[in-house]
């Protein structure tokens, strides 16, 4: 169940919720990641057969790991225009 309290503050001085804090977040993050996905797939049907469990492993770790410093930097991001 998603908590309602009120936790950070906008700009303009107005509560907002959790779940908003996150829906706010996630329409920043989304380009970025269907970006990577389509990177991803795209790589993945090109790939020749031979190489499917080599080097491409790692291209799908960093992937991933890029993807989690986005969502870290963009918290922050959040937390300093909030003020928290």
């Amino acid at each position: 169940m998603a908590r309602t309290n009120k936790i950070g503050t906008t700009a303009q001085g107005t509560a907002q919720t959790r779940e908003e804090q996150i829906e706010a977040i996630m329409q920043q993050l989304r380009p970025k990641v269907e970006e990577a996905v389509r990177k991803m797939v795209e790589r993945a049907v090109d790939v020749p057969e031979h190489e499917e469990f080599g080097a491409i492993e790692y291209e799908y770790r960093d992937a991933g790991l890029n993807l989690a410093n986005d969502v870290r930097q963009a918290a922050l991001a959040s937390r300093k225009k909030r003020g928290t």
